[in-house]
């Protein structure tokens, strides 16, 4: 009798009884919904975290923090620092290396690390990093020493006043070497410092921002302030391989241009590379999301070498 009722009801009057029994049955199914669910979060528990990088020169610093959940603190402090932990390193031949604890009391940037001192790395070995802290599960990786890249020859030439200051030169930068058969992955970065043919006490001092000419090399995502191009040896030509790049150059200025050519291991290359395609993404929630690569067995963290290849040249740019 009701749906009867109804049919012969005017049109007006039958959208209005409609749209009601449509609101009721919403506000129904939201009363519904209004439940709280504990959910678990798998993976939460704390791991060791360990970030080293080793390189051809005297000072190697390794980092051991702790993990945090995702649901403590907040997402710039997420990882306590370990202060009393083993961390050492371990040769191809079996030798152990301990690193010594130091603590930085900067009030302004607190921070501890473990030290290794005088030790020289051979190219294509392979070493091992262990740590190990109370409560936690001992944490380990590897990674071979890349071999030595030298630079064979650096020429430049300057292509005029830079567009976006007239004090300044646009300079294009070739950087010629040798890229062996084996896969390999390169870093190139510099510094720049000068002082003023002009004026007394007047100083430059800048990191060498270099472009790359080629856009294969370039990324939509940024290397972070100073980092350099970050590149594989997919598009090299062996003995003739090569990297030309720009940066703009002060003029009047006496200046000493460092270029710093390193090969570095895959792991360097895979973990700033996800790094900073996260950091990129970061707050734009329709990219696909970025898992930052990992080589730390039972924990977190990136075990990297890179073996640096520097060259210093002297320009002097003038009007």
């Amino acid at each position: 009798m009701f749906l009867q009722f109804l049919t012969v009801l005017p049109f007006n009057r039958m959208k209005n009884i409609q749209c009601i029994l449509l609101a009721f049955v919403l506000m129904l199914a939201v009363s519904s919904c209004d439940q709280y669910l504990d959910v678990e979060l798998p993976g939460q528990e704390p791991k060791l975290v360990v970030n080293g990088i080793l390189e051809n020169r005297d000072t190697i610093k390794v980092s051991l923090t702790q993990s945090r959940s995702v649901l403590e603190g907040d997402e710039y402090d997420s990882f306590d620092q370990i202060k009393n932990g083993n961390v050492f390193i371990k040769t191809g031949a079996g030798e152990t290396f301990p690193l010594v604890f130091i603590e930085d009391d900067n009030p302004y940037d607190p921070s501890s690390y473990y030290f290794l001192i005088g030790h020289d790395f051979a190219p294509n070995e392979r070493y091992e990093i262990f740590a190990e802290s109370q409560d936690l599960e001992p944490v380990s990786g590897q990674v071979i020493f890349p071999s030595d890249v030298p630079i064979k020859e650096i020429s430049y030439i300057s292509l005029g006043s830079s567009e976006s200051n007239e004090n300044y030169d646009l300079v294009e930068f070739t950087v010629k070497f040798e890229d062996s058969t084996a896969q390999n992955f390169y870093q190139l970065d510099g510094t720049i410092y000068g002082t003023s043919t002009l004026y007394e006490n007047s100083f430059y001092s800048s990191q060498l921002y270099p472009q790359p000419v080629n856009p294969a090399y370039e990324k939509d995502y940024g290397w972070g302030s100073g980092f350099g191009i970050l590149f594989s040896d997919v598009l090299l030509r062996g003995e003739n391989a090569e990297m030309v790049f720009r940066t703009t150059l002060p003029r009047d200025y006496d200046l000493e241009v460092t270029i710093n050519l390193s090969n570095v291991s895959e792991s360097y290359f895979r973990y700033y590379d996800s790094a900073n395609l996260q950091t990129y993404n970061e707050g734009d929630i329709l990219s696909q999301p970025v898992l930052v690569y990992n080589n730390i067995q039972n924990g977190l963290g990136v075990f990297a070498a890179k073996n640096a290849a520097q060259e210093v040249i002297s320009i002097t740019l003038e009007d």
